[in-house]
């Protein structure tokens, strides 16, 4: 991508999106190289698990490319239950089991952009949940799932 991609509140379905390709785009092991706007508002310490912008002056994408390491925040998918490791504040690391049925569709629904309107009360209170742990990404009512899939072990599995 040579232009810059604008992510903040201004573009936030434009940014919801970007983040899902960037997500998906890591989860198939895909190197990406691009450039970005970052706006206010943005928390971009959720993102320093995906590959960062390829350069940038400001502050959000310096500490973003210093702290990006690939497999801080993944997720594994079993029958009826979604298993998530969250690394990217190593103080702060965290093991998620989701297996309470909202919840997994959810998350799963969530995997492409979604409008928050259009989740059912018990949803949005399952959205809720997951963006207060730091799993979805909540802008301008829209929503995106954060922890990319992990589809091979970027290290001898028994490390993990």
């Amino acid at each position: 991508m040579s232009e810059p991609v604008v992510l903040g509140p201004s573009t936030s379905e434009r940014t919801v999106e970007f983040i899902a390709w960037l997500r998906d785009e890591q989860s198939e092991t895909v190197q990406v190289a691009w450039h970005a706007t970052i706006e206010a508002g943005l928390d971009t310490t959720l993102l320093h698990h995906l590959t960062p912008p390829a350069d940038g002056a400001d502050d959000a994408v310096r500490r973003w490319r210093a702290a990006y390491r690939p497999a801080l925040c993944y997720y594994r998918l079993g029958p009826g239950f979604v298993q998530v490791k969250d690394t990217r504040p190593s103080e702060d690391a965290a093991r998620f089991l989701l297996d309470d049925s909202v919840t997994v569709a959810v998350f799963t629904r969530c995997l492409r952009p979604t409008r928050l309107v259009e989740l059912s009360r018990e949803e949005r209170a399952a959205a809720e949940t997951l963006e207060a742990e730091r799993l979805l990404l909540c802008l301008g009512g829209w929503a995106t799932v954060l922890p990319s899939r992990m589809r091979l072990w970027p290290v001898p599995s028994h490390l993990v």
